[in-house]
């Protein structure tokens, strides 16, 4: 089983690595709906089927898009921004591939930006749901577990 420890060390690993930016553990989990969030997801199937969602606020994908692209944040288009959290959710779901029981593979990641959208992975149960947060603004690593 993967950690809550476990998921925060990977995150704050692949973000001071490919963000340049630390993170921590928020002392609550509050709504991104008003964030104009983004949700980068992977599955993992195999021996442990599941999925890893990276959730952010908007301002945390541009800044994370200017630090992966080597931009500034005024020259971000939408497709930038969608690119790096892609690149973040598989960066945090291979790692916590390595994590679980296999042989299991990983899908292309997959994002979701944008206010009006709730996003469920039908057969699934949250196994983890830690809220983070990078340069002040919102995080969430959300792992499920396929059902049975």
């Amino acid at each position: 089983m993967v950690t809550n420890e476990d998921i925060v060390s990977i995150t704050e690993n692949v973000f001071s690595t490919m963000v340049g930016s630390g993170v921590e553990v928020a002392s609550e989990s509050v709504s991104l709906a008003e964030a104009d969030p983004f949700t980068g997801c992977v599955h993992i199937s195999g021996e442990w089927t599941g999925a890893v969602l990276v959730q952010t606020s908007g301002d945390l994908a541009r800044h994370a898009a200017s630090s992966l692209l080597a931009m500034d944040e005024e020259a971000l288009q939408l497709a930038d921004c969608q690119d790096a959290i892609a690149e973040l959710a598989n960066m945090i779901g291979g790692n916590i591939k390595s994590l679980v029981p296999g042989p299991s593979a990983l899908s292309l990641p997959t994002v979701t930006s944008g206010k009006e959208f709730d996003i469920r992975i039908f057969g699934t149960q949250i196994e983890n749901e830690i809220a983070m947060q990078c340069n002040g603004q919102q995080l969430r690593v959300v792992v499920c577990r396929a059902d049975g």
